[in-house]
């Protein structure tokens, strides 16, 4: 059985991947504060939670796999980088603001710290659902 095919941990992965593409483009909008012109970037998250519609059905995340072809890991959702400016933009071009960046990178981390907690409660399932009877 490969666990990473499963949709819990297929789904987490790829939030996991999301969430690490978000903090590198954080830290580039950061490293770039004082760069005339630079207009900061960050994922697109709509394409997440597309993913989560598609796996729903419509009908809330379950997790029965029906078809061999549901969530396979080529399922994961492109990671869409768009620009977005922060609240304010400087006299030379600049729409950085460190204080924005800095929290949306806190967010991040936390969320990625929820997801990595979650991967391993459900490790911890799995390990516990192979385990003989009695031990």
């Amino acid at each position: 059985m490969d666990l990473a095919n499963t949709p819990f941990f297929g789904l987490l992965r790829a939030r996991l991947d999301q969430l690490s593409e978000r903090q590198q483009l954080i830290a580039e909008n950061i490293a770039n504060a004082s760069t005339p012109g630079y207009r900061p970037r960050d994922v697109d998250t709509a394409g997440f939670e597309r993913l989560l519609a598609a796996a729903a059905g419509g009908r809330g995340l379950s997790m029965t796999r029906t078809s061999a072809m549901h969530m396979t890991s080529n399922g994961s959702p492109e990671a869409r980088v768009v620009t977005r400016d922060d609240s304010e933009t400087t006299m030379d071009g600049n729409a950085v603001v460190l204080e924005e960046q800095m929290a949306r990178a806190a967010e991040t981390r936390m969320a990625f710290e929820t997801g990595i907690a979650l991967y391993q409660k459900g490790l911890e399932l799995v390990r516990l659902a192979a385990r003989a009877p009695g031990r």
